[in-house]
């Protein structure tokens, strides 16, 4: 079955309403990022690229590639366990201390497939 991340928000927003104790730190944003480093590949109708993920998100996931891409088209990334998500890239930013390696910044459109596993994968706990 194939969710819509806008459905996935509105499902999520009630979530958010949360009192913390004077002493707790409060979370920047509403989905936090969390570090997570697995081989993925980034799709494009004309070339496929394998990469690595470096932080996923309820919104969003970093991607580090080895050449650099368009942040104009639509890309499919697959990470392992099944899941696919299709992305819109708003960001692109070299790396220089991981040698020629692009950070690719995408937005969360689609999950295609295995959406079980990827809220399962962004899940950051609060304590």
């Amino acid at each position: 079955m194939i969710y819509p991340v806008d459905s996935l928000r509105q499902w999520l927003q009630p979530c958010r309403i949360r009192f913390f104790m004077p002493d707790e730190r409060q979370l920047k944003r509403w989905f936090p990022r969390r570090k997570v480093s697995l081989p993925c590949t980034a799709s494009w109708p004309d070339r496929q690229v394998r990469g690595k993920t470096v932080d996923v998100s309820y919104a969003g996931v970093g991607v580090l590639l080895s050449e650099p891409v368009g942040v104009d088209v639509e890309v499919l990334v697959q990470i392992p366990e099944g899941i696919w998500l299709r992305a819109r890239p708003v960001y692109l930013q070299q790396e220089h201390e991981n040698g020629a390696k692009y950070l690719v910044g995408c937005k969360i459109e689609l999950i295609e497939r295995g959406e079980q596993q990827w809220m399962n994968l962004c899940y950051v706990p609060r304590w």
